[in-house]
């Protein structure tokens, strides 16, 4: 990235797998989960730490990922 007066010029890069990291984070754990939707090899630190806004949320995701949501 390059810093202008009044922003940033950012290159973009093809995105890849690998390590989410969650920070503990649930926030951070969202994030990751839909941005391996569209990125192969994705894998979450710590996805329970979404329990914090939705206790539920590893069983909706696992549910609308095998199309039963």
């Amino acid at each position: 990235a390059t810093e202008t007066a009044d922003g940033m010029i950012i290159k973009p890069a093809k995105l890849h797998g690998g390590l989410w990291r969650t920070y503990e984070d649930h926030r951070m754990a969202t994030a990751g989960a839909i941005i391996g939707l569209r990125v192969p090899g994705i894998e979450i630190e710590n996805i329970t730490v979404t329990s914090k806004t939705i206790p539920e949320f590893v069983t909706l995701w696992e549910s609308m990922l095998k199309g039963k949501a």
